[in-house]
């Protein structure tokens, strides 16, 4: 009997924009979500809470979850 594989989701992706000056993480990160897949989480890297990323968030369709990793959060983004 041979195994049969159907489509596989693509790999999550991560980005990490630590310790890189502002506006850069925010731009690489709606960078990053023009190309993510529709089954693709993010997983955002960054010094501090990204609370302006949040409402741009929202408006896109984009759900996230933030996590403080000392010495660093990550933010897990996934399209609604």
């Amino acid at each position: 009997m041979t195994g049969c594989s159907g489509p596989t989701a693509p790999a999550d992706r991560t980005l990490d924009v630590r310790g890189l000056p502002a506006p850069e993480p925010l731009e690489q990160c709606l960078q990053a979500l023009d190309e993510l897949h529709a089954a693709q989480r993010l997983q955002l890297l960054v010094d501090r809470e990204p609370h302006p990323l949040y409402p741009l968030l929202a408006r896109a369709g984009f759900q996230h979850d933030c996590v403080f990793e000392p010495p660093h959060y990550r933010v897990t983004i996934w399209r609604d």
